[in-house]
């Protein structure tokens, strides 16, 4: 395997002044994937690292993923956040999938505000998106929600 194929990880964590730190977690499984995974609340205070972290990952990757299920807390700045980092993976080009969205903090948001039909939310477990992805077959017919 060479240094390109390696997977690659690591973290940047905000400390938030009422909540606890938000937590990003990066995972590079293939050099085509990125999988980021933010840990805490989405909101005022955090989500210029969110949209940052996601940003760079979708000027290096094919397709990024964004796997929800720890999120503790989706505002709407956490909103803005998503709809941001969806408009700049579409100028680029790039495949953005969102994975357990499912969680109460984030279905409900989602749901309420009708990103649910917009956003790229996919059924399928982040883990086999990924081996999706990285074996050059995607995710399962139907397991897609395009609105």
């Amino acid at each position: 395997m060479t240094a390109e194929e390696t997977p690659v990880s690591d973290s940047t964590t905000l400390r938030h002044a009422t909540d606890g730190p938000l937590e990003v977690r990066v995972h590079i499984p293939s050099p085509a994937v990125a999988v980021l995974r933010p840990f805490g609340a989405i909101d005022l205070m955090t989500a210029p690292l969110f949209v940052e972290r996601v940003e760079f990952q979708l000027s290096c990757h094919a397709h990024t993923i964004i796997d929800m299920r720890d999120v503790t807390f989706l505002g709407s700045r956490g909103v803005r956040a998503l709809l941001t980092v969806h408009e700049s993976a579409r100028t680029a080009g790039v495949r953005l999938y969102l994975t357990s969205a499912d969680t109460p903090p984030t279905a409900r948001v989602l749901q309420l505000t009708g990103l649910a039909e917009l956003l790229p939310v996919i059924t399928t477990s982040t883990d086999e998106l990924v081996a999706g992805l990285t074996h050059s077959w995607g995710p399962r017919v139907g397991a897609e929600r395009n609105g």
